[in-house]
């Protein structure tokens, strides 16, 4: 934005030749009254860091140092914040022990956010009773505590939850049947429980099994109904299950159509894929495109439009069909903390910076599309995405010089590259995923050191952008190159699925069905289905941006 730009320029010429602007140069100074003073009287994030910055002066009043470190555990919560040192549950276990020594009723709540932690355990055990507790424990995944405390004949529906979820499936039993008398839900639990025993037993149509579908057929719910299919179909009573699917959950019919298919029955398989398709799950999308390629073997002209009208996403890509690009964002003027931002910047304190803009968006959310362009400009990428969704703002360009650059060298369009980063971390230097991949392209270790070795040279660091840039590229290239059977957006979906999921399960798995998009539709698991859309659909905005 124009008014960004200009902003920027006005406040590094001023700020040359003035002081940190107040109150943050008192914070600075860290003379103990005058930053208690701001944290008594001031406003904004400059009252919530100071508070935060007294919580271990013991010259300050204990009850005082529980209410700061109270109300900055909930700005943390609140802003969820992509970045080191901003992890809400490091406050929250500060606020709890100090609510906890002032005695302040809202130490059950801190430490009740802390949970299954043992302190937190602990803490809440001397703190509460009763129903408060039992759902605490409960919601908080503390359940051996919840099965040590919760007395027998009451809340059937937490203890048979806790023991499923302990995996005492058999232990599970009476108190689902007790709940089930009680409200039909219990039915649905009793039927998970039974078939999980069923999986343990010897043989997989055991007593449990069939136990398992009669419960379920006494709750008459989507889910209850999905449950029934999964049961037979492991049973081998494939016409049965795809009957159960019909009648539950778009996963379900996701399931039906494709064993009717499996079966040889197209014509099934099709019109429950168009059903999948007019509706708004996340199967919507690929049933289309599905449907598509088996009205075209069945020479059904007109469900073959249908179903090219109905892909919406960036999946419509592969058929020759642009999606609408993203909305534009609302028009905007300069946020108040403007100039207040760019002075923090210009005096090296982008951390404040972040917090200032942080605590704008949290008090005022409908202002997004103002205060995005300074998370943009201070580096949180991920949060501004996740503030401007789904609009145009939400896609950024970073790290453009990098990213075009050796996106030219490998022969990739900047475009996909960006598209790719965009899905893999929201253009998070230091993102770190739950299996361990790290960085903006996301790589595990081990393909990381593989793709330093293409590279020829020892592997780099991984949370360097720069370096995370270059290794995508390269990557995705020796991806292309693999995939060099297709041409086109076909090789592009080869090479973005086999980055997910790896180059070995995609060629075999394209091998094994006959094709890539019967691979597309069968492949066992969900994550790289849903990838491929998902960066297919930026892949498309991306392109629709100058």
């Amino acid at each position: 934005m124009r008014w960004l730009l200009v902003l920027s320029w006005i406040a590094f010429t001023s700020c040359r030749s003035q002081a940190l602007p107040e109150p943050f140069a008192s914070l600075e100074r860290g003379v103990a009254e005058e930053v208690r003073q701001v944290a008594l009287g001031g406003e904004g994030y400059a009252r919530m860091l100071s508070g935060w910055l007294l919580v271990d002066r013991e010259e300050v009043p204990l009850a005082e140092r529980a209410e700061y470190a109270w109300r900055y555990a909930l700005f943390l919560e609140g802003v969820k914040a992509f970045e080191p040192g901003w992890e809400a549950k490091d406050a929250w276990r500060k606020a709890a022990r100090l609510l906890l020594e002032a005695q302040d009723p809202r130490a059950f709540s801190a430490w009740q956010r802390l949970l299954p932690e043992e302190e937190a355990v602990a803490a809440l055990l001397s703190l509460g009773e009763g129903e408060r507790l039992w759902e605490a424990l409960f919601q908080g995944r503390a359940y051996e505590a919840l099965l040590q405390v919760l007395p027998l004949g009451v809340r059937p529906d937490l203890r048979a939850q806790a023991l499923f979820r302990l995996g005492r499936y058999g232990e599970a039993l009476p108190f689902y049947r007790e709940w089930a008398r009680r409200d039909p839900r219990g039915y649905l639990g009793l039927g998970y429980a039974l078939w999980r025993l069923g999986r343990r037993a010897a043989s997989p149509s055991g007593e449990h099994l069939e136990e398992a579908l009669e419960a379920l057929a006494r709750y008459p719910h989507p889910e209850s109904r999905y449950a029934q299919g999964r049961i037979l179909e492991e049973m081998g009573r494939i016409l049965e299950a795809v009957e159960a699917y019909r009648r539950s959950t778009p996963e379900g019919l996701w399931r039906a159509a494709g064993i009717l298919e499996r079966q040889g029955l197209v014509r099934q398989a099709l019109a429950l894929y168009l059903d999948l398709g007019r509706g708004g799950s996340p199967y919507a999308d690929d049933a289309a495109l599905r449907a598509y390629f088996l009205a075209g073997e069945l020479g059904l002209a007109e469900s073959r439009r249908e179903a090219l009208n109905l892909v919406q996403g960036g999946l419509g890509l592969l058929l020759g069909k642009e999606p609408l690009p993203p909305p534009p964002a609302p028009s905007s003027s300069p946020p108040p903390e403007a100039s207040l931002v760019e002075a923090l910047v210009a005096f090296g304190k982008e951390a404040w910076a972040r917090g200032v803009v942080r605590y704008a968006l949290w008090q005022r959310p409908q202002e997004w599309p103002a205060l995005v362009p300074f998370l943009y400009r201070l580096g949180a990428y991920r949060e501004g995405i996740r503030a401007a969704w789904p609009t145009l703002l939400a896609y950024p360009r970073p790290y453009r010089e990098w990213v075009e650059g050796y996106a030219g060298k490998e022969g990739l369009d900047p475009n996909l590259l960006y598209a790719l980063l965009h899905v893999e971390s929201r253009f998070d230097p230091l993102a770190r995923s739950p299996t361990g991949a790290l960085g903006l392209g996301q790589f595990l270790r081990s393909t990381w050191a593989d793709v330093a070795r293409m590279l020829g040279e020892p592997p780099a660091d991984p949370f360097d952008p720069e370096a995370s840039i270059r290794y995508a590229a390269r990557y995705l290239r020796w991806l292309m190159d693999r995939c060099a059977a297709y041409r086109g957006l076909e090789q592009v979906a080869c090479a973005v699925t086999a980055y997910n999921g790896g180059v070995g399960y995609t060629l075999r798995g394209i091998a094994r069905e006959g094709g890539l998009y019967a691979f597309l539709r069968f492949q066992e698991r969900d994550e790289p289905r849903e990838y491929l859309a998902k960066v297919l659909s930026a892949y498309a905005a991306y392109r629709a941006i100058p």
